[in-house]
């Protein structure tokens, strides 16, 4: 490590983009010290879910499950609202990856763009939450699968980008993730949500001169890009380079002029200073 030099915890960066930016970032799992777990089908999860409900919960979800059993499926539109009526009752008891499956299973029938989008959105929320890493695999096929569908229905640039980040960053296939970026870039050089795509994956990958040629586009392009002002102070702290690494986290702050995302920025430039020699 370089003279003065910090190394910002990817902790860090995950809660001040979630304070802002909107925590698109989604935290690697520790592979040499996270413990095995038993892996589950989003039935046997619901199950076991289900069986840990109290009397009138377990007589709620119930009623709602025993109604799904009982409607054709054809009877498309009383399904859809089931669905829901599902999510709602496990978003109402904190459960975020049963209510992303029922929303998911909503999009199944509802087959548009905008529904499995919205599906592979909180798949991949309830993924980040990391809550249930017993059900994590599923929840990643199940976003996968709805942002494919959803690209299906009509080609748009941010949809692959959400694709490209669950590959690369959660998925067993993250060379597909990189290739879709990589075509993004060659077709969109100038696309600013492509470029900063691709500058927060060579930070998270430690190639820092590539993720400062591409946030520098970005800031050419849009001088006060905010995501682009925090990503390029995260390069130059990490490169050793504290001064300018404080002057840009101090840009951010006054440009966002959000109080959370202010004491996350001061505690990131105290501990900057701190490591000053």
């Amino acid at each position: 490590m370089q003279k003065g030099q910090i190394v910002l915890g990817v902790g860090t960066v995950i809660l001040a983009l979630a304070l802002y930016f909107g925590g698109r970032t989604i935290p690697k799992k520790d592979k040499a010290t996270a413990a095995p777990v038993e892996r589950y089908s989003f039935e046997q999860f619901d199950q076991q879910q289900t069986a840990k409900l109290l009397p009138p919960e377990k007589a709620q979800l119930n009623a709602i499950t025993s109604a799904i059993s009982n409607t054709s499926k054809e009877d498309t539109a009383s399904l859809k609202k089931l669905y829901l009526q599902a999510s709602q009752f496990w978003t109402n008891l904190g459960n975020q990856s049963l209510a992303s499956y029922y929303v998911y299973k909503f999009a199944e029938i509802e087959g548009t763009k905008t529904a499995f989008s919205n599906a592979g959105d909180v798949l991949v929320n309830a993924f980040k939450s990391g809550s249930d890493s017993i059900i994590s695999d599923k929840l990643v096929t199940f976003a996968l699968r709805s942002y494919e569908n959803a690209l299906q229905r009509g080609n748009d640039v941010e949809l692959k980008i959400k694709l490209a980040e669950v590959y690369v960053q959660a998925s067993q296939e993250p060379m597909k993730g990189i290739g879709i970026l990589r075509q993004l870039a060659d077709s969109l050089p100038d696309n600013i949500p492509v470029l900063l795509a691709l500058g927060r994956l060579s930070i998270q990958s430690g190639q820092l001169d590539k993720a400062k040629e591409r946030l520098q586009k970005v800031l050419k392009l849009e001088p006060q890009n905010t995501e682009a002002l925090y990503f390029m102070a995260i390069t130059e702290a990490q490169s050793g380079h504290t001064e300018e690494a404080i002057r840009l986290f101090e840009m951010c702050k006054l440009l966002v002029g959000n109080k959370d995302f202010d004491k996350e920025i001061d505690d990131i430039i105290k501990s900057l200073k701190s490591k000053k020699v």
